[in-house]
């Protein structure tokens, strides 16, 4: 067991060595450690933005809305002017096929413009077997109704919406608020949620909360195209994945366009068949007619009846309805109710020949 007297007499042998140093010698150790700390502080920062990673736009000398041909095409001419075998850079060249990596894949791209490297590597929202959320997580979906022409439904088409949303700017990211393209930029973007380590007595939990977003954001319109099906049903819906609003540190949910088929002059849908109604005369309905219309695409239809027509009577006409949805080749039916339109008033002479050629079915 050591001697405590060792321990008392040490405090006492360290002031005693102190004094025998010549003067001004410890305030010079002091200020030189003072100094050396300075310049390591100094130091630092430079070290952490050396190795702050590069914007991957920036790598391959693009702009974030660059296309997918755009960046093959940039990734191509770099690659070759910075490839190892013609004397390039083999850092440069790596660094190319790393941006090329991300940004040529369309879901590694969005998650890099939502938050970076990091979350490329948290990978895209999922959940575990405990049904915990893991990686970065994906807003709500969102659903818009779209009206589309009969004709268009009958011959197929495209339809295209203008959605309003809510993007996060990167260049304001970058730190160039001041850029052309930043115009409009405000900040305006929800709270984002972070995970911060909470200590419960003995223990650390982590914890979700909510905390103001450094981002900006600003709006912008977005046109979507979707392609009208011949015979689609009622109510189609076309996704648009990622289409929607952006919040910073999360994907963007889907865009739902529903298409519903809008009202017509003449014709009504009911499914795959047609409906509409054709009003005839008292004469007509007595003596038979002929009548003919144009279809959706232009096409004559003839309807006819050589018979008598009574009020409400509908006449049905095969493969005359809309494409089957996938089966072209079928057609519904056109479905045609007949209204009998009667005179208002009738002459002394109509009202006696129709008495006397009539016979009275009530009695």
């Amino acid at each position: 067991m050591p001697n405590r007297g060792h321990w008392t007499t040490l405090p006492t042998l360290v002031l005693a060595l102190v004094a025998l140093l010549p003067a001004g010698a410890l305030a010079g150790w002091f200020d030189g450690y003072s100094q050396e700390q300075q310049q390591q502080q100094q130091r630092q920062p430079q070290r952490q933005q050396a190795a702050a990673p590069a914007d991957l736009y920036d790598v391959l000398g693009l702009d974030e809305s660059a296309t997918e041909a755009e960046i093959k095409r940039a990734y191509r001419r770099l690659s070759v002017k910075h490839h190892p075998d013609k004397g390039g850079s083999v850092a440069k060249f790596n660094e190319l096929s790393a941006a090329y990596q991300v940004l040529s894949d369309d879901e590694k791209r969005l998650l890099y413009d939502v938050g970076g490297m990091t979350a490329v590597e948290q990978g895209a929202g999922r959940t575990d077997m405990f049904g915990r959320t893991m990686g970065v997580p994906k807003g709500p979906a969102v659903e818009v109704t779209v009206r589309v022409p009969l004709e268009d439904v009958y011959k197929g088409g495209t339809v295209r919406a203008s959605v309003r949303r809510r993007v996060v700017c990167r260049g304001c990211r970058g730190g160039g608020a001041g850029l052309a393209k930043c115009a409009g930029c405000e900040a305006t973007c929800p709270p984002e949620i972070k995970t911060v380590q909470r200590r419960m007595g003995p223990m650390l939990v982590n914890q979700e909360v909510e905390v103001a977003s450094e981002e900006r954001c600003k709006d912008e319109v977005r046109t979507l195209e979707a392609v009208i099906e011949r015979g689609m049903p009622e109510d189609f819906t076309v996704l648009f994945e990622r289409a929607s609003e952006q919040s910073p540190g999360v994907v963007p949910g889907d865009v739902r366009l529903k298409l519903r088929s809008d009202s017509h002059a003449v014709f009504r849908r009911d499914g795959r068949h047609l409906t509409m109604e054709l009003r005839i005369s008292l004469r007509q309905a007595l003596l038979g007619f002929e009548r003919r219309i144009r279809h959706l695409d232009g096409h004559e239809v003839l309807i006819a009846n050589a018979g008598i027509s009574t009020p409400g009577m509908v006449i049905t006409l095969p493969r005359e309805g809309l494409p089957v949805h996938g089966e072209p080749s079928e057609f519904g039916e056109l479905r045609v109710k007949l209204e009998v339109v009667f005179p208002k008033t009738i002459s002394a002479a109509e009202r006696e020949w129709i008495a006397t050629h009539f016979d009275d079915a009530s009695g």
